[in-house]
């Protein structure tokens, strides 16, 4: 009972680690997708005042 128990818990512990790591890749790539359509308006903004 203790071995199926054990089990459990480290499949649980498993999952929340795996949870927690998603969710971070998903927040930087949303940080950097943002950053780089922030650029992109900045240069198209440029480019407009330039013509």
């Amino acid at each position: 009972m203790k071995d199926i128990l054990d089990t459990i818990i480290l499949i649980m512990f498993v999952i929340m680690v795996a949870m927690f790591i998603i969710n971070f890749n998903r927040q930087q790539i949303k940080k950097h997708t943002d950053k780089i359509a922030e650029n992109e308006n900045k240069n198209s903004n440029k480019d407009k005042i330039d013509e």
